[in-house]
């Protein structure tokens, strides 16, 4: 039997959802990594998340774990509304501990995205540019893209690319939830463009714009303290909770 079964989105491009789980930075003993939609074996631990999966989270501790001795849902983006409803009833009655990324609501604890365990953070290059666009490859129609600016999108690679993208911008200019992040985490300034409300629950909320006109608010954008460090502590007190079980 395994210790645990960690699931998360696994078949996406997105390189936030494929760096989010958090059996990639923690050992949790004899584990295995499961796409959200595959059945787990037999374990003494499912941990399902993070990122915004709480639908999909839902659907796999009713249907796809239910030979696990304990269930657990970390960093997953769940919303008030999502809160109020009564698939969050069935998730906090079938789980054994409940945690989400987002601040402010009350769902378990708050926990950030577990990628702020990932070394790449540890000692980040000097930037090289003053400004760097990193945007969501499916939700960037009518985004500004200034000429001379350097571009990534989050289908491009991996974590580490997406990382060593964004440390090479004084400014990071993004509209995906794990480069506003990313970007927090590596301490830059960041000028956050929203495209949904799942950007609205940051502890530090970075500064935001519109899509089209970021450019004139430029001079905004911010970095904030301790975004890095908060992460990993509220991490690492999570994982505890999780070994106590």
């Amino acid at each position: 039997m395994l210790d645990a079964a960690c699931l998360h989105r696994r078949r996406d491009r997105n390189v936030g959802d494929l760096a989010c789980s958090p059996g990639l930075y923690f050992d949790f003993g004899q584990q295995a990594q499961f796409d959200l939609d595959e059945e787990a074996p037999d374990c003494r631990l499912a941990i399902l998340g993070g990122g915004q999966v709480f639908r999909d989270c839902v659907d796999a501790v009713i249907y796809r774990t239910t030979r696990a001795r304990h269930r657990v849902i970390w960093g997953v983006g769940i919303s008030p509304k999502d809160v109020a409803g009564l698939n969050y009833d069935i998730l906090s009655a079938n789980c054994a501990l409940v945690s989400t990324r987002n601040w402010g609501v009350q769902a378990g604890e708050y926990v950030p995205c577990a990628s702020a365990m990932s070394g790449l953070f540890d000692a980040p290059p000097a930037p090289v540019h003053p400004v760097v666009l990193f945007t969501h490859a499916r939700k960037s129609v009518g985004l500004a893209r200034p000429a001379g600016v350097p571009q990534q999108d989050n289908h491009t690679g991996t974590m580490a690319d997406a990382v060593a993208f964004l440390a090479r911008g004084e400014t990071i200019v993004t509209n995906s939830f794990h480069g506003t992040y990313w970007g927090l985490c590596l301490g830059r300034k960041v000028l956050c463009l929203p495209f949904s409300r799942k950007f609205d629950f940051f502890r530090d909320p970075p500064v935001m714009a519109a899509p089209d006109d970021w450019p004139e608010h430029l001079h905004r954008a911010a970095a904030r303290d301790g975004v890095l460090d908060d992460a990993r502590a509220r991490n690492r007190a999570f994982f505890d909770k999780v070994m106590n079980l």
